[in-house]
């Protein structure tokens, strides 16, 4: 879309909104000496012009000093891939544009390809105003059947910096539009599988995930994707209350610009309470201590994530991105719980509001929902404050946990693939947050197969989809094979509080596809007439793992599919006069 298409739509969206609010002054208000006003017509629908859709899918975690390795001395870099899909033919309408990574304070421009710590000054951000270099061109999309497919830089995503998804509408409607990376890393410090679904930037967003203590690390990433400037102010849960550092008020993103900041830097007091344990102090019981983020832009949408590290002592327990939870709710599914070490998973929940909360829990499997032996089925909350809660004994094939409340919270899981509990042998960490239910179609982009640097193999995880369904329902699932072209659909019937999960690669051979998968497209079937609604009942997440090689538990990640941003196709507008 041109930028006059673009200017052109938002004037006819501004000027709708300005006739509704006219037509109901001036039918309220008559000029004095005249007849009284002839009630309002009834509104219109005005139509509203379809505009860009736009998602930004996060780099590969890098070391904290930047750079592409895996690990210390010199560790090969681990394996990584980027790529965004649309259903759409015809000439390209999506492109992948890489990011700019802003050097921190002390970094010479160009000195690093890796994300910079530049939250550790509370200033503005001045420093910092000048990118390292020149923003590389757009990557145009390619056809692939009833998709475009567009890879981002390789080189420019292993070294951490993030891609804007950008499409424009599809025969003047909103694009269905899908993102996702991979990020394997055999050995090392940052030893682990990343997946993350590309992000949908928001004016606010909740992350609930990563923890702060001995042997872990949390970065929060931020990315402007727009046109214009902004700044953002991050407030940090954690389990002794509510943190508003003064290093994460203000600040500011440039347009096409990333920064990062190391939370355990920033905040106070969270580091000694992770708890000791065997390995030089090293946390092995649960996620240290715990946050819960929350990131607001005062000057338009921001992509924000979290880059998660855990070493117990010199041994390598996982890495992860963990991506945008549910908005606070009283009602909350985390779906694609996939558990594969000794440690018990654990249930996050955090609390934003003024008021304590209780928050009851169950976890729903293939049979329906229960409590796991041995686990309180409720928890307190205090107010601004996050709480853990072990969740033993889960089983590996994929379950979810639902949450009820009397007030809202936030939720994620986080499971662990260590292979034994005293954190001796190196694992994996993957987190899962709160879901939207599916209200619409949803593209969902398979983790593309990761492309290894220095001339190592490339890295295919095994993929599962998990379905949960709060009530019975119906969900049309089709495979979108490697050359573009887009299965029948199978419908999946899904009982009240179960959930299912399938092998993504079975469901492409079931669907006689004859290369691996790149994405799949899910459609929730509407009720029968005079049926039980089932509408919005189905939550979604795809779980991956891959083979350890040279010991240690799997590596092993998580991502929920998110609900597609849904801009309304008209407006009502009613019109009053004389």
């Amino acid at each position: 879309m041109t930028a006059l298409a673009r200017l052109t739509g938002l004037l006819s969206a501004a000027g709708a909104a300005a006739l509704v609010a006219g037509g109901l002054a001036l039918g309220a208000v008559a000029a004095p000496g005249e007849p009284p006003l002839a009630a309002a017509p009834a509104p219109v629908d005005v139509a509203v012009p379809a505009s860009d859709q736009q998602l930004v899918c996060p780099g590969a975690p890098v070391p904290v000093t930047g750079g592409q390795g895996g690990g210390r001395g010199g560790a090969p870099a681990g394996a990584s891939a980027t790529a965004g899909l649309v259903v759409a033919g015809g000439d390209p309408v999506l492109t992948a544009q890489a990011l700019l990574q802003r050097p921190g304070p002390d970094e010479a421009p160009g000195d690093s390809g890796g994300d910079s710590e530049d939250g550790d000054d509370g200033d503005d951000g001045d420093d910092g105003d000048q990118p390292a270099t020149s923003a590389p061109a757009p990557v145009p999309a390619r056809p692939l059947g009833d998709l475009q497919r567009a890879e981002p830089d390789a080189a420019l995503a292993a070294a951490g910096s993030a891609t804007a998804l950008t499409s424009a509408p599809v025969a003047g409607r909103a694009p269905l539009l899908a993102g996702a990376a991979t990020s394997a890393v055999a050995s090392g410090d940052l030893r682990g599988l990343s997946t993350p679904a590309c992000v949908l930037p928001q004016e606010q967003s909740w992350l609930v995930g990563g923890g702060s203590g001995v042997g872990r690390s949390t970065r929060l990433v931020l990315a402007d994707a727009a046109a214009t400037p902004t700044t953002v102010d991050v407030t940090v849960l954690t389990a002794g209350g509510a943190q508003r550092p003064s290093a994460l008020q203000g600040l500011s993103l440039g347009p096409g610009e990333q920064r990062s900041v190391l939370l355990e830097g920033v905040l106070d007091g969270v580091a000694a309470g992770a708890d000791g344990g065997a390995g030089g102090g090293a946390d092995i019981s649960g996620a240290g201590a715990p946050l819960a983020v929350q990131v607001s832009s005062s000057a338009g949408p921001v992509a924000a994530w979290l880059v998660e590290s855990v070493l117990h002592g010199l041994v390598p327990g996982g890495t992860e991105v963990v991506g945008p939870a549910a908005a606070p709710a009283t009602s909350l599914v985390v779906p694609g719980v996939a558990t594969a070490g000794e440690q018990p998973a654990v249930l996050r929940l955090a609390n934003p509001g003024s008021d304590p909360v209780v928050a009851r829990f169950a976890v729903v499997g293939a049979s329906g929902a229960s409590v796991p032996p041995g686990t309180p089925p409720a928890t307190a909350v205090p107010p601004q404050s996050v709480v853990d809660v072990p969740l033993p004994g889960l089983p590996s094939g994929g379950v979810a946990v639902a949450v009820e409340a009397d007030g809202p919270v936030l939720a994620g899981v986080r499971t662990d693939s260590a292979p034994s509990q005293d954190g001796s042998e190196p694992g994996d960490l993957a987190w899962t947050a709160a879901a939207p239910p599916l209200a619409g179609p949803a593209l969902v982009a398979l983790p593309p197969a990761a492309r290894a640097g220095r001339g190592g193999a490339g890295a295919a995880p095994d993929v599962r989809l998990v379905l949960t369904s709060r009530g019975a329902s119906q969900l049309d699932v089709a495979v979108v094979g490697a050359d573009g072209r887009t299965s029948a659909a199978r419908r999946v019937e899904l009982p009240a509080s179960t959930t299912t999960a399938a092998d993504v690669d079975d469901l492409a051979r079931a669907a006689g596809a004859q290369r691996p998968p790149v994405a799949l497209l899910l459609t929730p079937v509407p009720p029968a007439a005079g049926g039980e609604d089932g509408a919005g009942q189905v939550v979604a997440a795809l779980t991956a793992r891959l083979g350890a090689s040279g010991g240690g538990g799997d590596l092993l990640s998580a991502a929920p599919v998110a609900a597609a941003a849904v801009a309304p196709a008209a407006v009502p507008v009613a019109l009053a006069g004389p």
